[in-house]
């Protein structure tokens, strides 16, 4: 059956001609494996303004006979109709379809998915359960004319979107029982890893690069299976460089809660109450070095949330909009602001509002802001029990009472959305002492007319390996052990600039400050507990024997180490 091959290369964002693999970049590597697949097939690459050159030198450069397909307005649906246009003209019977920066394509697994469509008579062949990367999609060309009409008309959402590496699955979902699917299973479920063997980012592509030569040094073959086994392994395939950025900006806080370590290691380190500190304390990151210290991140991460909630108040600052200016200067950076909404005023939000409103897109397609509000109950009473204490005025009395607190959080949810729209979210924290008002919490927050329009966060409890009571309802933990994904993915930053090894430490296990070293030097430090955590987990899937004492002293005590946050 006659085939085409077509291969995406319209990115806004890639580092697919980065010639990092042994000099030659993701895309050449990707055109080798077109040439190898369908010998004889046609290849069409489709590209925007901003690519098209590069694509134009490297396919003269490397003698491939390629259609050029070139649009400005790259989207899900657009890319359908195009590729059904390329079938039709070359009268194919399928296309194979991959993104352009996937340097470790695997010829011999594309073979098998390839095989399997025709042998089934499949529309639609992929491979499943092994990370993003290693196959492409086999799509049939009628039914590619049938996708393009969905994704223009019932399936419109999903075909506004950018092209992206599950586009045609998002538009077959809406549709998914009128289709003929097949999949090559990979022999274990690799998904868990949460690898992506692109170069869409900076983070994948150190992760393909770290794969590629630790292949090369080990004689490992360039086949699916073998290559996953070793990235298993190695935290310099699983940790790149950080993906979520917590930064403390402020040590003052607004109210105290009793799933917070933090109020007690505060006193136990500064003998005060981060309750008491003022509005001019000096327990704040200055603007200039915040400004800084984005500067670092936007060099080493790229693309990166940045946390302005992690243990203080980052409304207490009051030029907030300067610190959000700054990192959404940053087109790969986004902001999330954790508030307990106390300070939240409808000017306040408004002039945070302003800053964002002409900023350019996010590359990696988030919001630019997004804000999550700790409600934690559904009634003032519970509330109460939740968050007993609140800021003083520095002799002791509190600036606001249980009662009224709560409504301001409620009420926060209002301010914020009317300003920021669909990126605010209420949370709960799930503990034991709020267990038995959580339904009524999800109801009303759930409901399309609640003040978040239907969004809401149920928090899971963490008693910081022991340092808490353990309140936590329900044991989420799964039944094997996985390795922790805050070691190889967040770094925390404090007010004074030192970095713990994980949020589970608070205050202390400080592995450098980034007022005195580069933020690079730092995170490299934190690599050896993070290769640790690796191996201990794999001695314990492999059903070997593993006290508690392998893991970096806190982990083996840790619930945090399965959740994930970017």
């Amino acid at each position: 059956m006659k085939s085409i091959v077509f291969l995406f290369a319209g990115f806004d964002s890639s580092h697919a001609f980065d010639r990092v693999f042994s000099s030659m970049s993701a895309f050449e590597r990707v055109l080798v494996w077109a040439g190898g697949v369908c010998p004889g097939s046609e290849i069409y690459v489709a590209v925007n303004d901003r690519t098209s050159p590069t694509v134009r030198n490297l396919l003269s450069e490397s003698g491939v006979d390629a259609k050029i397909i070139s649009r400005n307005d790259w989207n899900t649906a657009v890319l359908l109709e195009e590729m059904a246009k390329s079938a039709s003209r070359s009268d194919a019977g399928f296309v194979v379809y991959t993104m352009a920066d996937r340097p470790l394509l695997d010829k011999d697994l594309t073979l098998r998915v390839i095989d399997s469509h025709i042998e089934y008579l499949a529309e639609y062949t992929f491979a499943d359960g092994y990370p993003l990367g290693f196959a492409p999609e086999v799509i049939d060309s009628g039914s590619l004319n049938i996708l393009s009409s969905l994704a223009r008309d019932s399936q419109k959402i999903a075909g506004m979107t950018q092209v992206r590496a599950d586009s045609i699955f998002s538009v077959m979902r809406g549709d998914i029982n009128s289709f003929e699917i097949e999949a090559v299973v990979a022999p274990r479920d690799y998904r868990m890893l949460r690898l992506d063997f692109s170069c869409s980012t900076l983070g994948n592509m150190v992760s393909c690069m770290s794969l590629y030569n630790l292949a090369l040094d080990s004689r490992v073959p360039f086949n699916a299976v073998p290559l996953t086994e070793l990235a298993e392994k190695s935290v310099k395939v699983q940790r790149t460089v950080p993906a979520f950025y917590n930064i403390q900006i402020c040590a003052r806080c607004w109210s105290e809660s009793i799933y917070s370590p933090y109020f007690a290691a505060f006193e136990k380190k500064y003998s005060s109450s981060p309750l008491e500190l003022t509005f001019n304390s000096t327990k704040i990151m200055r603007l200039e070095q915040f400004r800084a210290l984005v500067s670092q991140i936007a060099v080493l991460s790229e693309n990166a949330v940045i946390g302005l909630g992690e243990w203080g108040e980052p409304l207490c600052v009051e030029n907030l909009d300067e610190y959000i200016s700054t990192v959404l200067s940053y087109p790969g950076l986004s902001v999330l602001i954790e508030t307990d909404g106390i300070l939240v005023k409808p000017e306040l939000a408004e002039k945070l509002a302003s800053v964002v409103r002409n900023v350019p897109k996010r590359l990696d397609g988030r919001d630019p802001v997004t804000w999550i509000v700790s409600v934690d109950a559904f009634t003032p009473e519970k509330y109460g029990v939740i968050h007993p204490r609140f800021a003083t005025d520095g002799k002791g009395s509190p600036l606001i009472e249980s009662n009224s607190a709560f409504a301001k959080a409620v009420n926060a949810v209002s301010i914020l959305e009317n300003s920021f729209g669909d990126c605010v979210y209420p949370q709960m924290l799930r503990m034991n002492a709020n267990e038995d008002e959580l339904e009524s919490f999800y109801r009303f927050w759930h409901d399309s007319s609640s003040p978040s329009k239907g969004r809401l966060i149920i928090q899971k409890y963490d008693h910081f390996c022991g340092l808490l009571p353990d309140e936590r309802p329900a044991d989420l933990s799964p039944l094997k052990r996985n390795p922790c994904w805050h070691l190889k993915r967040d770094m925390v930053v404090l007010w004074n600039g030192d970095v713990p090894l994980c949020r589970e430490w608070i205050l202390d296990r400080s592995v450098g400050n980034v007022f005195e070293m580069s933020i690079r030097d730092v995170w490299d430090k934190m690599e050896s507990p993070s290769q640790r955590d690796i191996d201990c987990c794999n001695c314990l899937c492999s059903n070997l024997s593993l006290p508690e004492s392998s893991f970096d002293e806190k982990c083996g005590a840790c619930d945090e180490y399965y959740t994930y946050n970017f």
